[in-house]
């Protein structure tokens, strides 16, 4: 199957199925970004990294951000007078805990919590839903409807790499080990009428020729960003007013600890419960279980992901794995997962812009 093929069948889907966020150049629209990248190279065109959403961000930022108001409150009560259910992807992380306790503490019902893992529950990549999660729901079980654990098999992974330009043609995470995305899950059948929460989107933050910007880069989404029904919570537009929020919040910290400096400057907050209290998360049960690069524990979950596969003896997907990963490095050698921009928000006049207006040949003068 050639370049081209693929792109017509992207472009194809895009439409077809109003995908809420893509890459786009020379009138293509391309839903996997590899898939753009390997665009970009062929034919020396640049895509540009699109939210559907932006008109509608430029009319909720019309006001001013009232920091005393609760819009993910806000958000909640509207996107249950939309949909006939809320269900929440439910990791026992900070965001995701803080959206349900949002629900709990202010009477809006959450009808599922979709806790997602790698294969067995038991492997070791899957220690935070069973430290942090299920904890959690069972803290919280008489506050929302019913919980679900969704298994993606090591063998449904096997499967889905036999392609060897699996990762221009899968949704997911670039060439993140054994992950399906949310709103492509195997194993999971979106509803019309349901809305399914994502909570993982916390601000970042660039500071470029001394004016402050929060930004949405496509590595945030984590190949989440198909299905107009799976809505990240902070990045939605109906919510952007609480991203921002965040953001000045973030800032404020940044500012009061010395961690800004001269000339341009990038600021993505971490896990810690400190950034934490600064941006109002909820805390985590077991949080040092947490699958991060910390003093206790120095793999990823896609590094475990891959230990636990090897210690399974699941040969099968380790091979069609590193198989359609030499045929992707055989066409984007040089890939290093540039970060393309749908938008930079100015935190002090609200002004939207997009890369092509607002860096158009990149940051200048750096």
């Amino acid at each position: 199957m050639n370049l081209q093929i693929l792109i017509e069948q992207s472009t194809k889907r895009v439409e077809e199925q109003n995908h809420p966020y893509y890459w786009c150049a020379d009138g293509y629209k391309f839903d996997n970004k590899n898939l753009a990248l390997w665009y970009e190279k062929e034919k020396g065109s640049f895509a540009t990294f699109v939210d559907s959403q932006i008109d509608v961000i430029r009319e909720q930022l019309q006001t001013p951000i009232d920091m005393d108001c609760n819009y993910n409150v806000d958000y909640l009560k509207y996107l249950q007078s939309k949909y006939r259910e809320m269900h929440l992807f439910f990791s026992g992380g900070s965001d995701s805990v803080t959206v349900l306790e949002t629900a709990v503490n202010n009477n809006i019902e959450i009808d599922r919590l979709i806790c997602l893992v790698c294969d067995d529950i038991e492997f070791e990549c899957n220690r935070e839903i069973r430290r942090c999660a299920l904890p959690a729901i069972e803290k919280n079980r008489d506050h929302f409807g019913t919980s679900e654990i969704v298994s993606t098999t090591f063998n449904q992974h096997a499967v889905a790499y036999k392609d060897p330009l699996a990762f221009f043609n899968i949704s997911g995470a670039v060439t993140t080990q054994f992950r399906s995305a949310l709103d492509t899950n195997p194993n999971i059948v979106l509803q019309k009428d349901t809305v399914y929460i994502k909570g993982s989107d916390k601000p970042q933050l660039i500071k470029y020729k001394e004016r402050w910007y929060t930004v949405f880069i496509d590595t945030q989404m984590g190949g989440d960003y198909k299905h107009p029904n799976v809505k990240c919570f902070w990045l939605d537009a109906h919510n952007i007013k609480s991203y921002v929020k965040d953001a000045l919040l973030y800032r404020q910290y940044l500012l009061e600890n010395n961690l800004v400096k001269q000339g341009l400057q990038y600021f993505k907050p971490n896990q810690g419960e400190e950034t934490g209290a600064v941006l109002g998360r909820s805390r985590v049960i077991n949080a040092d279980a947490q699958l991060v690069k910390n003093q206790k524990y120095d793999s990823s979950k896609a590094m475990q992901r891959t230990h636990d596969a090897i210690d399974a003896n699941h040969y099968d997907l380790l091979i069609n794995y590193y198989t359609a990963k030499k045929t992707f490095y055989s066409i984007l050698p040089d890939f290093d997962n540039p970060g393309k921009f749908a938008w930079f928000i100015d935190m002090d006049t609200l002004d939207v812009y997009t890369q092509g207006q607002l860096i158009p040949n990149g940051f200048e003068g750096v």
